[in-house]
């Protein structure tokens, strides 16, 4: 069984506050993030890096908020909340959050349908996590200059930042040599797009969650994009 994983961020919070935060998601940078941003509020942040870890850690601790991606190993689409929440009695109550970049017609409706308590869209911003988890839990302010990579490095530190950075730049090195292969733009889409786009990559962010979104003739822009970005010439 997969454990259950953290960055090693010289600001994570604690458990002084009683309120320990799960992200369940796939790409363990956004677990990161979402830890730096809430390490101000003395928050603690787990993070399962896929279903056994994410059943695991619901046995373990009881949660204040789960920030759950839908698209990963082990968790299917909508129906992955369900063994979460027959876990334990706490977690037919818990707030539990759809943690992903795709974007139905209908909003957080879409979500609030099935069983989730809210929708936070990929890519985010400190102000959209705040402004999301403060309906739940008792926030401090976070700093709106998170909003750019510069105040994302503040807040993490320049080695996180950097390690995540060089980790996104080898996805998109794997993401291009797949595509190129004939694999389905669209798969790469969500994940490459929610993530560039949080780490202060708007362009790049925006033009992957293009293809996300079933746009494959663009695929030549973004590629072309992401080679310019990576420094890599043809």
């Amino acid at each position: 069984m997969s454990v259950i994983t953290s960055f090693d961020l010289p600001s994570a919070g604690n458990r002084k506050n009683g309120h320990p935060v799960l992200v369940v998601d796939d790409e363990p940078a956004f677990g990161g993030i979402v830890r730096a941003l809430l390490a101000g509020s003395g928050y603690a942040v787990d993070i399962a890096p896929d279903a056994p870890a994410a059943f695991q850690a619901v046995r373990l601790q009881q949660y204040s908020l789960i920030l759950m991606d839908i698209e990963m190993a082990g968790i299917t689409g909508l129906r992955g909340i369900v063994p979460i929440r027959q876990t334990a009695d706490w977690t037919k109550k818990v707030p539990i959050i759809a943690f992903t970049a795709h974007r139905p017609p209908r909003g957080e409706r879409y979500f609030l349908e099935h069983d989730f308590d809210g929708w936070l869209p990929k890519p985010f911003t400190a102000t959209d996590l705040h402004g999301l988890l403060r309906r739940w839990l008792p926030l401090d302010a976070i700093d709106e200059g998170a909003a750019t990579r510069e105040g994302l490095e503040q807040i993490m530190g320049r080695e996180p930042m950097e390690a995540m950075i060089a980790r996104l730049r080898y996805s998109f090195a794997q993401a291009i040599a797949a595509i190129d292969a004939g694999a389905d733009p669209a798969s790469y889409g969500h994940r490459l797009g929610g993530l560039s786009g949080t780490l202060g990559l708007p362009v790049l962010g925006a033009a992957w969650l293009a293809l996300a979104g079933g746009h494959a003739k663009v695929w030549d822009t973004v590629r072309r994009l992401t080679l310019e970005w990576m420094g890599v010439s043809e």
